[in-house]
């Protein structure tokens, strides 16, 4: 330790995080090519949107990496508000049935999570089309920039980081759960988890709460009828037809399986030819099975871990209460939708819809992923070395 302040990001996870992006961009086109020329008539339509998306988020990181993060405060309260707004006018409309589609919050399968900025009539963008996002993906980044604001303030208050914990992540979570997307709930109500353990405050109403959040989980699972057919193709997916929701399954482990230790090639996957769907957002993990096999996946993992382990040691080395929770927010959030991916297409969970960060397709995600990945940029700044 010199103590002398790190004027720069941390280099090891901007090599992490450049590494993903590259092979992100290979195998968005790899998985896309097929796809986008037989409706498009362009094979690289896709790939030339997603690395237009890295580029946002790039700006995004960059925003956040000069932005010093001990002034969160000033835009962790609108951002957050403003998320929140999104996410109101969401569960508003949610209530409505899809036959009642709105323009600019269409219900797509079943559920309302898109917020489309040029709906029809209004001109669509050149190359574009119609420009939207998903404001679950901004609540993620505000609600981490919000929380970790309010309990690096009341650290001092025994129950007060507690009760902001369950209160913001509870709430968020909720409205989000309206859409419906439990799966983006869930997600957003373990981030806040995580960032209240590493504040350092009193485990008990953790533990205290968890089986009333099984319990309500499991009651929301079963209220629908489409996510108990869910659960219940997970649990035997070979009881379901081709046109149900187990085909999406055995598409996935015809993919898997086809790959073995080496993969039949890159560029030779069969599954690509529209059998598997959402082939290059969150079913992309499959096809990197299929042509590189599992050494291929073995690869990406150990380069993902790596990118957590680093993102959590930024969190442990933090000068203040504020830097680790950003920090540790960030890197849970990215951690976490990365496994809940993987352990989706390994059958271990049932499927999800939750892309791979930093190397999936989907620009809501990429944009503010590398946001988040910018913010944990700002912290390892601040570290003494």
């Amino acid at each position: 330790m010199t103590g002398k302040n790190q004027t720069y990001a941390d280099k090891t996870l901007l090599l992490l995080m450049g590494s993903l992006l590259l092979f992100g961009v290979i195998m968005v086109y790899d998985a896309t090519g097929v796809f986008a020329q037989g409706v498009f008539g362009e094979a690289y339509r896709l790939v030339v949107l997603h690395v237009g998306w890295i580029l946002v988020g790039l700006v995004g990181f960059f925003f956040f990496y000069n932005f010093d993060y001990k002034k969160s405060a000033k835009i962790a309260y609108p951002l957050f508000a403003l998320s929140i707004v999104f996410l109101l006018i969401l569960a508003i409309v949610g209530v409505l049935p899809c036959a009642n589609n709105i323009s600019f919050v269409p219900c797509l399968n079943g559920a309302n999570r898109w917020f489309y900025l040029n709906p029809s009539p209004l001109p669509s963008i050149p190359f574009l089309g119609v420009l939207g996002f998903q404001p679950s993906e901004l609540a993620k980044l505000s609600m981490i920039l919000y929380l970790a604001v309010t309990i690096a303030k009341s650290l001092q208050d025994r129950w007060t980081p507690f009760i902001l914990f369950l209160v913001i992540s509870a709430g968020t979570s909720l409205l989000v759960l309206l859409q419906p997307n439990m799966s983006t709930a869930t997600l957003l109500f373990l981030i806040g988890a995580a960032m209240y353990i590493s504040s350092g405050s009193t485990l008990l109403p953790v533990f205290a709460a968890i089986p009333t959040m099984v319990l309500a989980a499991l009651g929301f699972i079963l209220s629908s009828d489409y996510r108990k057919e869910r659960f219940i193709t997970f649990l035997n997916p070979g009881a379901s037809g081709d046109l149900s929701i187990g085909y999406h399954i055995k598409q996935i482990q015809i993919a898997l399986g086809s790959g073995g230790i080496f993969g039949v090639g890159f560029g030779q996957s069969r599954q690509k030819f529209q059998y598997l769907p959402e082939v290059a957002s969150d079913s992309l993990f499959a096809i990197v099975g299929e042509e590189l096999g599992f050494i291929g996946t073995a690869l990406l993992v150990i380069v993902f871990v790596a990118l957590i382990c680093k993102g959590y040691s930024i969190a442990k080395h933090a000068p203040d209460p504020l830097g680790r929770l950003l920090a540790c927010g960030v890197t849970t959030w990215l951690a976490l939708q990365f496994f809940i991916n993987i352990a989706a297409m390994t059958q271990l969970i049932p499927l999800t819809g939750v892309p791979i960060p930093l190397v999936s397709y989907g620009g809501s995600s990429m944009v503010f992923s590398l946001m988040g990945l910018g913010i944990l940029a700002n912290v390892s700044r601040s570290i003494k070395r």
